[in-house]
């Protein structure tokens, strides 16, 4: 059997919990990422202006490109060497620690787990909201609609294990 023949026979629930999987795998890597960069922030707050340097340099030739490189890596800089920068790296720690334990706890099905994780990822999709509001963006805008389907993918594949966990228990003991 091909794989595309395979995928048409496959029935809708089996993919949806692929894709419920590759969702929150992608949140794992992302919390990583969150992560690693909090480390780095703390660790060498010099950073992004190091990695912007030779950008500011370039011989391009369209100058305005220069400047404005120039000016954003500048007010990046500013901005993470004021108080803000604290925040910044305790955001990231924080976010991406708390990403990389939901994601191996809703991997591994822990019942307990499901209402926790869409709590956070609640909050995480309001703050995200409130960031929208107050500085309207695509990117942040496509993450928050990513985080909502990834928010029903958990509602969905909670309902899905209970109702397997309910089904599986003797008479007499249901929850």
């Amino acid at each position: 059997m091909s794989a595309a023949s395979a995928s048409r026979t496959r029935p809708p629930g089996r993919r949806l919990e692929l894709v419920y999987r590759a969702g929150i795998v992608l949140k794992g890597v992302d919390g990583l990422v969150e992560l690693a960069a909090g480390l780095a922030l703390w660790l060498v707050p010099t950073l992004p202006a190091t990695l912007l340097a030779p950008l500011m340099r370039t011989d391009a030739d369209d100058r305005a490109t220069r400047i404005l490189i120039a000016q954003w890596a500048g007010r990046l800089d500013r901005d993470l060497a004021g108080g803000p920068h604290l925040f910044v790296v305790a955001f990231l720690l924080a976010h991406g620690l708390v990403k990389i334990v939901l994601v191996f706890c809703l991997l591994r099905e822990y019942p307990w787990v499901y209402p926790y994780a869409l709590a956070v990822l609640g909050l995480f999709a309001a703050y995200q909201l409130y960031a929208l509001i107050f500085a309207p963006g695509i990117g942040m805008s496509v993450l928050m609609l990513l985080d909502l389907v990834i928010i029903g993918l958990v509602w969905r594949e909670w309902t899905v294990l209970r109702a397997r966990r309910i089904v599986a228990s003797p008479p007499g003991h249901n929850r």
